[in-house]
């Protein structure tokens, strides 16, 4: 029987910002050193979940949206380390511009 080697558990650094034309927003997530087959993402309305494997660490976090999504039309990619995607807002932002003093 194999011996599990103890991989310490880190949050990896994500940025979460809307997007250009403030209809949803796009979520970057660094994984350094991870392959794409090693990555798990799961969104729901309200928040997302990321899990990755590497060779020394493992990657793992949960985070929340501050506006809720349609998870149905997520779309995301993986390239040199960096996971992005996007995901549409479930509704328009509607608010009221406050005027500062």
């Amino acid at each position: 029987m194999a011996e599990e080697i103890y991989k310490p558990a880190q949050c990896p650094e994500v940025s979460i910002s809307h997007d250009e034309k403030d209809e949803g927003l796009v979520v970057e997530v660094e994984l350094p050193g991870v392959k794409k087959e090693e990555i798990k993402l799961t969104i729901s309305s309200k928040a997302f979940c990321v899990s990755a494997d590497r060779e020394d660490i493992k990657y793992e976090g949960c985070y929340q949206f501050a506006h809720e999504v349609d998870k149905e039309k997520a779309k995301a990619k993986f390239e040199n380390g960096l996971l992005k995607f996007g995901v549409p807002f479930r509704e328009p932002l509607k608010g009221t511009k406050v005027e500062i003093e």
